[in-house]
């Protein structure tokens, strides 16, 4: 379920000129993301109250949220992440955006959406990423305000999680390499930091998105192999001379 105070935290963090611009990089890196994704269904989680996804062709869009809010879409659903009103083998597409860094059950909700997906399904996750510039600043904050408060799981952990739910990671995308400023002329003197990192691919980026899609194993019937009925024919006996006299 996810934390209240943090939700609040992160919703006022994203009205900020950090908050705003990281924003806009990572709907693009989801929109791109959500390109072949088509299906019926398909639920997103974030601690934004407005959480909107338009470039997709999946025809119906589902938010998650812990508790109804003022002003939130009509499209939202309330209800806990790790015990989700949907049935199993029924969402397409789930998306996490950074909730499962304000959850206090990561991995009961991310197996809780494996659940959900149908059969190759996609799995969306975004989260901020412990080695780097944005993890260094976590380090000398005091954890108690956006997005320091988070857990920054490392992207190997989320991998181990998403073998145990029974996913494959498809693909794997550091962004962001800047620092983390709160002022756009500071963080425009870095930008060569992001041309220089974002092209060798490093994890060292502030964030990272995967994708990973639900495989379930096909049983092969094995045909039973039947073997011919043996008819037990009694051995040839040469006749008694008692036996030929009757």
């Amino acid at each position: 379920m996810l934390d209240d105070q943090s939700r609040q935290f992160f919703q006022n963090w994203y009205k900020s000129n950090l908050g705003d611009s990281l924003l806009q990089l990572e709907l693009s890196e989801i929109a791109s993301e959500l390109d072949s994704a088509v299906g019926y269904y398909l639920v997103s989680q974030s601690p934004l109250r407005d959480f909107s996804l338009k470039s997709h062709r999946v025809r119906e869009s589902i938010l998650i949220a812990p508790a109804l809010e003022f002003g939130a879409p009509s499209n939202t659903i309330v209800a806990r992440a790790s015990e989700l009103p949907f049935e199993a083998d029924g969402v397409d597409v789930h998306v996490f955006h950074h909730t499962l860094d304000i959850s206090a059950t990561p991995h009961d909700d991310l197996r809780e959406a494996a659940r959900t997906l149908l059969p190759s399904g996609k799995l969306i996750i975004v989260g901020f990423n412990p080695w780097g510039l944005w993890g260094c600043r976590r380090l000398f904050s005091k954890k108690v305000k956006a997005p320091w408060c988070g857990h920054f799981i490392a992207h190997q952990r989320l991998e181990d999680w998403l073998k145990v739910a029974g996913l494959t990671l498809d693909s794997k995308r550091f962004f962001y390499y800047e620092p983390p400023l709160k002022s756009s002329k500071w963080r425009s003197r870095f930008a060569w930091i992001d041309r220089m990192l974002k092209p060798l691919k490093l994890p060292f980026s502030g964030v990272y998105v995967m994708t990973a899609t639900k495989q379930v194993r096909r049983h092969i019937p094995l045909k039973p192999r039947w073997s011919g009925a043996r008819v037990r024919v009694p051995p040839l006996t040469k006749p008694t001379a008692k036996e030929m006299k009757e």
